[in-house]
């Protein structure tokens, strides 16, 4: 019997410290959190304008996809901007699923001729992401006769030409050409 005993705790002992050691050498257990994928974000475009816009206004973003090759209604999102002094950013996002191929900044559709001063504009989808700057913003949109746009300050004069205001940017080709190589 005293040998079954010394048997038993030799083993005891035994297990204890390899249990000790076992936990010295191996690494610490990861978290469920750190397991976890962080989720996917939903495929939505989205625009970003960090602009000085004075008065109350409504912007639209026109665009063009595979599925229509012209601006039209139907292929708008319209946003209302509150106006303030300083500096706001104004987000539109384009319907689920839509990845632009061509792009048109309405800027206005209250007759105000108060300047609007552009600091960037940021474009994201999934992976893609474009951030530009009142620079080279100038290099991938082309104002209308309606707007005089200083690419150095940013300022966005906006204008009524005999009788009629419609102000906007729309894309060159340079940006077209960008966006196909980003089509998703």
């Amino acid at each position: 019997m005293k040998k079954y005993i010394l048997l038993l705790a030799i083993c005891l002992n035994l297990s204890l410290i390899s249990c000790g050691d076992k936990k010295a050498n191996t690494p610490p257990k990861t978290t469920t959190e750190e397991i976890i994928e962080s989720p996917k974000e939903e495929a939505v475009f989205k625009i970003k304008l960090n602009a000085v816009i004075l008065n109350d206004d409504e912007f639209e973003i026109y665009y063009q996809d595979y599925n229509n090759k012209g601006y039209s209604y139907k292929t708008r999102v319209t946003k209302k901007v509150t106006g303030s002094p300083q500096a706001q950013d104004v987000e539109i996002v384009l319907p689920k699923n839509t990845f632009p191929l061509s792009l048109r900044f309405d800027l206005g559709l209250n007759k105000s001729e108060e300047n609007i001063v552009l600091n960037s504009v940021e474009m994201t989808y999934e992976d893609f992401n474009m951030k530009l700057n009142s620079q080279e913003f100038h290099s991938f949109f082309v104002p209308n006769g309606y707007i005089k746009y200083n690419k150095e300050t940013g300022v966005i004069e906006r204008k009524v030409v005999d009788g009629k205001y419609d102000p906007y940017f729309n894309s060159r080709a340079l940006f077209q050409k960008k966006l196909g190589l980003e089509e998703r």
